[in-house]
């Protein structure tokens, strides 16, 4: 357990659980074509982050990564609600994937917004599923390092997770 010197006991692996996004979204994103260059989580502040060379070209896959971020953030949101019991002080975690949704779907014409917002959730229930053991290897490994500060895997370890290798 982390002690925090601005506040309670901090517990390494509720942050890295607090802030599933990043790890959804590399899973995602790679599932989906998209090269991805790190994920990487900050165990002190909670924050994380994906990085990609580029962005996805399909509009509904790259809608689908960003669902699938927010939908972590909301799941995480609500358990956090629900422990603390503190509703006035909690606001959701991020609202970088639910802005992103919404410059996605202007791009297209209004009459297949809501379309695509099916498709984009569909899409990231069905990749999460299809690569549920992805998420949970990049989480392992992120949370083996959770005493560097800044817990991070770069490109070459994590074509290893994606690859099923399991390299380190």
């Amino acid at each position: 357990m982390h002690v925090s010197a601005h506040g309670p006991p901090i517990d390494p692996e509720a942050l890295l659980a607090a802030h599933p996004s990043p790890k959804v979204i590399a899973v995602v994103a790679h599932a989906l074509g998209a090269d991805v260059v790190s994920v990487e989580i900050d165990v002190d502040t909670g924050n994380g982050n994906t990085e990609t060379r580029d962005e996805i070209a399909d509009k509904i896959e790259n809608l689908g990564v960003c669902v699938a971020g927010f939908k972590a953030e909301l799941a995480f949101t609500a358990k956090e609600l629900r422990l603390s019991k503190k509703l006035a002080a909690h606001t959701v975690r991020s609202t970088r994937d639910y802005q992103q949704i919404q410059k996605l779907l202007l791009r297209l014409p209004e009459v297949e917004r809501l379309g695509a917002l099916v498709e984009g959730f569909r899409l990231a229930d069905v990749t999460l599923k299809a690569n549920a053991d992805v998420v949970h290897r990049i989480a392992d490994m992120l949370f083996a390092r959770r005493f560097s500060g800044n817990a991070r895997i770069e490109r070459d370890e994590l074509s290893g997770l994606f690859a099923g290798d399991g390299r380190s």
